[in-house]
């Protein structure tokens, strides 16, 4: 049967408007979305993303609905579903978007990090790094690879990151307290206790500076 042609056209808008009414409802839940994860109501942003995916599966920004919720669950410390997450979110960016790139790697690195996946973990800070060497705040990256290194027990490695991250920023207290941690493994005491002093000078409330500090002066005072 011959659909007539005033049929036809109503059923293109029909369409038109639910797809348009799909868009809107998957704009609100990301906004949402984000409004939850910075009220650190992390499963609450979970749960609007996943509303997201499910109305808009294959939007042109799905990427970063991905990025967001694989931050939510690292928050959470949901580590595998980070993990699928961030791959998720590098799979579908455009590779011009180096900058979203960059920040999906270092998440997912983050979160190789913290499952203990030390050597995914740093192949993915080493990739962010070689990307955008210049980018802004990239001493958190040198800074977490070097805590990565010092996992491996590769105290030389973590001693150039974190001195990578002082160049960029030398004011920067974890990177002297990841700096004391690797001289003090090395059994380099005296370096160890400037750097931990450093780190105390820009952060003096850290408690975890204090004892390191503290340790050092013990392992100093032994014949």
């Amino acid at each position: 049967m011959r659909i007539p042609q005033w049929g036809l056209w109503l059923s293109v808008m029909v369409i038109a408007s639910c797809a348009s009414s799909s868009q809107k409802y998957a704009d609100d839940y990301y906004e949402q979305g984000l409004i939850f994860f910075e009220r650190m109501e992390y499963n609450r942003a979970v749960d609007s993303f996943d509303k997201v995916l499910e109305l808009e599966p294959h939007g042109k920004d799905t990427y970063k609905v991905y990025y967001n919720r694989g931050n939510a669950f690292l928050k959470n410390r949901q580590y595998d579903q980070a993990i699928y997450d961030f791959t998720k979110a590098l799979e579908l960016t455009p590779l011009n978007d180096k900058q979203m790139r960059y920040f999906a790697l270092e998440s997912r690195g983050n979160a190789y990090q913290k499952n203990g996946l030390i050597d995914a973990s740093i192949a993915d800070y080493t990739q962010a790094i070689e990307m955008l060497p210049r980018q802004k705040n990239i001493q958190f990256i040198y800074h977490n690879r070097g805590w990565s290194w010092i996992s491996k027990q590769r105290y030389n490695e973590a001693i150039d990151d974190f001195g990578m991250a002082l160049a960029r920023d030398e004011a920067f207290a974890p990177a002297y307290y990841g700096r004391a941690m690797a001289w003090y493994q090395k059994g380099d005491y005296q370096r160890a206790a400037i750097d931990a002093k450093q780190a105390l000078k820009h952060d003096p409330a850290k408690k975890s500076y204090d004892d390191l500090l503290f340790d050092i002066r013990a392992a100093m005072s032994k014949p």
